[in-house]
């Protein structure tokens, strides 16, 4: 579409006339129509001049008729309509438009893999047969086929089977694939009892390569691209179908519900064993010197009932939760479904109408982690969050491996190096400020996988150098002519890195792995330590003392930077209702807990922003290490500063950390009222977290037998948790796409702000010593010492980092908030750390020392530096700059 016509007679562009029923706007790059009202030929010679008056005098008072309030209206509810079907969409995938009996032919083809697995593998098929039969009968032989795809992977690796490209070669790789892929299969299938998600992560890496069979065999004249932008239809049709089905499964039957009943159900005939170390009073003698349950389900009644004899707790049921099997079964078509929508999304990426965008891609990729969290969070209150974490991220990785597979059928080599490349090239251009942080988190999170890659490329090297195999890749280096130890591929890549400013990249490293250490062992674990032993206390006072208590408690928590809000608004909500269901009733209780919920959150962010942020306004250094005068900041003062409540404003309230975003509004003075006022919608965040506490405190009462008084509770606790989830993550995503947006659209009004003199000053005169700091720490030039001092700072927080993430039962005695300190720590607060915890908490605290000792050393050494290699001199302006 034009915007701007050429005449003929003459080199200047002019603007198009406007049409008589369209009026074309175009904003930030996208082209939009609106519609608008018929003109006469006389309106359209209206002149310049005066276009540009009306536009300066406010329009005369015009009674409006009812027929043109009848327009007007059914032009909002077009508008509206047209807002909604725009939101829907961008939460879609774009399904490309097919002929019916094409479309319907490749839904078949796309439901014949889920059908099997639905049969074979879920609760809704005979998927406990099969799946157990399998695991207990044959599941002893898994060892020999791990080792055997484990040593032929380290062969064909070593001998660069990928360089055999003889006609004997092609066919003998493609038999060991083949073979290695049935092995990967049948491995997968026998370890499934203790390892439910593999079965998941195969089907989203079988369904893709049978996809490309069909297409290879069906489809053979349509070009790859092609077809595979024709899926995305068929694969949202049938997940939606089969979401349907499972849906009507569950109302089908009240055994087909995941309950309390069904839970244990599902771990006994799975043969997931007990947990009595952690839950010993869970444990009776079974009269053959072994141990089983105190409870037991009863099947005399209609429904199910677990019954809980004397001595027998209800909490007992816990022994069970690290038991994910049965779950995953009965979840395994809601996983698929995610598997076949992330597929979905993706082929509509690979259309050849180039009508796909960065926007879309960025928008799929917030609306899946999103989904996944929502349901990580739904399952962690079902007792079964470590299996289903496990489940979430191997489905994830699972689903991309199998979207990389379509694309490495729809693109040449050529054109994948292309295409990486210039996604490089423009991630660099518009985060190159800030990629070394990227590379630090890259750093701590892969370096022992990169350690063990560049050992095996240590081991090819060394069999391309004997010359065993007479179709490997040549040992050296084509353009030096010199061979090293490891591959040429792998000795480029260190190359690269070595062209990384590593002392930087080191650094922001130990800061990712120390952030992740803080959240993970302070908030996640000390914090529910901490309200689980408040609860614990006010347990027999009554509901003003409880208030006064909580509030104080409260508030101190707000206090604390890395603590959130939403373990506060929990305890308030298992705390108030435990206290006030008998005063106010259950709602009244939940409504309650509400109301002090709010009313702490804005006395704690008025405190936080006039306390603490105000009075931090006042130091340079502050303002300065918030950065007042970056883009980010100046965005987010654009959006706070305005009055009134809008969907931004909230979303950087409720979305951003609690303190942070307090304490930032204060040192940027923007006003208090309608920062409140800001943050008056908070109470969607409070009001769900607080019914989940108080249903959490429900599931805890029993009847005489032991049974829940309200078995209800607990499948309610999980859809507020969701609710839960979603509003806090939900704005957190609308908080950074608002941010976004005005830094990038509103970027003229952002300049607009005036700097900080004060702050930019001292970042003038800092910028010197920072370029001193740079060249002190450049990794050619640091000393011995140092360089060793910051690598075990490295070494020790990533090893920590592993320990925490992957031996968390190791590292930690489970704990949650309804949970005694008592009972279950014995007393000591210190037993919920275990020895490896208390290992890895040495580490982190190691390379904090570590770190600090580097970074003493490099100001120090910058400071010299400076003072001897550098000349200093003053502008008018009093500013210091350092000449090389």
């Amino acid at each position: 579409m034009k915007f701007l016509s050429k005449d003929k007679s003459s080199d200047k562009l002019e603007p198009p006339q406007p049409t008589t029923n369209n009026v074309v706007e175009q904003s930030s790059g996208i082209v939009r129509k609106r519609s608008g009202t018929a003109s006469s030929a006389k309106d359209d010679d209206v002149e310049d001049d005066d276009v540009y008056t009306s536009m300066q005098t406010p329009p005369p008072k015009v009674k409006v008729s009812k027929d043109e309030e009848t327009v007007s209206g059914e032009s909002t509810f077009s508008s509206t309509h047209s807002t909604i079907r725009k939101m829907v969409s961008s939460v879609l995938p774009k399904v490309e438009p097919l002929p019916v009996k094409t479309f319907l032919c490749l839904a078949i083809w796309c439901a014949i893999p889920a059908a099997i697995y639905i049969l074979l593998f879920t609760e809704m098929g005979y998927g406990e047969l099969f799946y157990y039969q399998l695991s207990y009968k044959f599941g002893d032989s898994s060892y020999i086929f791990a080792g055997t795809l484990i040593i032929s992977a380290f062969f064909f690796y070593i001998l660069d089977i990928g360089e055999w490209n003889s006609a004997f070669g092609k066919m003998f790789r493609f038999i060991c694939i083949l073979a290695m892929f049935a092995t990967f299969v049948i491995l997968v299938m026998l370890v499934s009892n203790e390892h439910p998600f593999g079965l998941i992560s195969l089907f989203a890496l079988f369904n893709p390569l049978w996809m490309l069979g069909v297409k290879s065999i069906f489809y053979r004249s349509r070009d790859a691209r092609t077809f595979l932008s024709w899926l995305s239809g068929p694969l949202l049709l049938v997940a939606v179908c089969t979401i349907g089905a499972f849906i009507g499964w569950i109302a089908a039957d009240y055994d087909n519900e995941w309950n309390a009943v069904t839970k244990i159900e599902a771990a006994q005939r799975s043969g997931c064993e007990p947990n009595f170390d952690n839950y010993p009073n869970s444990a009776v003698e079974d009269g053959s010197g072994g141990y089983t349950t105190c409870f037991y389900v009863d099947d005399t009644n209609d429904h199910q009932q677990l019954i809980f004899p004397d001595g027998c707790e209800q909490s007992c049921t816990n022994v069970y939760n690290d038991c994910a099997n049965g779950f995953i079964l009965w979840a395994g078509p809601i996983l698929m479904c995610l598997s076949m929508i992330f597929l979905s999304f993706f082929c509509t990426f690979l259309r050849s109408n180039g009508e796909t965008n960065e926007d879309d891609i960025f928008n799929f990729g917030k609306l899946w982690f999103f989904v996944l969290f929502i349901l990580w969070a739904s399952a962690s209150l079902s007792g079964t969050a470590a299996g289903v974490s496990s489940s979430l991220v191997t489905l994830t990785l699972a689903s991309l491996l199998g979207a990389f597979i379509f694309v490495s059928a729809s693109f040449s080599k050529e054109e994948q190096r292309h295409n990486q490349k210039a996604a490089w090239a423009r991630l660099h251009e518009k985060y190159g400020d800030n990629i070394d942080i990227v590379r630090g988190l890259f750093v701590v999170t892969c370096s022992p996988i990169f350690i063990a890659y560049l050992f095996l490329s240590a081991i090819n090297q060394l069999v391309r150098r004997i010359g065993i195999n007479p179709c490997s890749q040549p040992s050296h280096d084509a353009e030096t002519n010199t061979t090293g130890i490891v591959t040429v591929k792998a000795k480029q890549q260190l190359t690269q890195m070595r062209a990384w400013d590593r002392a930087k990249v080191f650094t922001f490293a130990v800061y990712w792995g120390v952030v992740f250490m803080v959240m993970q062992v302070l908030v996640a674990n000390l914090t529910v330590v901490f309200l689980s032993w408040m609860i614990e206390k006010t347990a027999n006072s009554g509901l003003v003392a409880v208030t006064g208590i909580m509030c104080a408690v409260g508030v101190l928590m707000f206090l604390l930077p890395p603590v959130p809000g939403v373990p506060v608004y929990l305890t308030l909500g298992i705390v108030l209702s435990a206290q006030g269901y008998e005063i106010l009733g259950w709602g009244g209780s939940i409504a309650y807990a509400t109301f002090v919920g709010i009313v702490l959150k804005l006395f704690s962010s008025a405190l936080q922003q006039k306390m603490i942020g105000e009075n931090l306004s006042h130091y340079t250094s502050v303002r300065q290490f918030v950065g007042v005068n970056s883009k980010l900041m100046k965005s987010m003062r654009l959006v706070l500063g305005k009055n009134g409540l809008s969907v931004s404003k909230v979303a950087i309230l409720i979305g951003g950390p609690d303190w942070p975003t307090s304490v930032l509004c204060g040192i940027m003075k923007l006003g208090l009222f309608q920062i409140l006022l800001g943050t008056l919608p908070i109470v969607f965040l409070i009001f769900p977290t607080c019914l989940t506490g108080a249903l959490l405190y429900m599931t805890s009462i029993e009847t005489d037998t032991g049974n829940p008084y309200f078995p209800w509770a607990g499948t309610a606790s999980t859809i507020s948790a969701s609710a839960t989830a979603m509003v806090q993550f939900g704005s957190m995503l609308v908080a950074a796409y608002y941010l976004e947006q005005a830094a990038d659209q509103r970027a003229d009004e952002v300049e607009a702000i005036e700097d900080d003199k004060e702050v930019k000053e001292a970042d003038d005169r800092d910028e010197h010593l920072n370029r001193c700091y740079e060249s002190v720490t450049r990794w050619n030039v640091v000393p011995l010492l140092p360089r060793f001092i910051l690598t075990c700072s490295l070494v020790s927080i990533t090893t920590s980092c592993y320990m925490v993430q992957f031996f968390t039962d190791l590292c930690f005695a489970p704990h949650s908030l309804t949970d005694s300190i008592d009972e279950n720590l014995d007393g000591n607060v210190a037993n919920l750390f275990l020895p490896l915890g208390w290992v890895s908490v040495f580490l982190f605290t190691a390379s904090i020392i570590l770190l600090s000792i580097f970074s003493s050393w490099g100001k120090v050494s910058s400071i010299t530096y400076a003072r001897v290699l550098y000349a200093y001199v003053y502008n008018t302006n009093n500013i210091m700059f350092c000449y090389f």
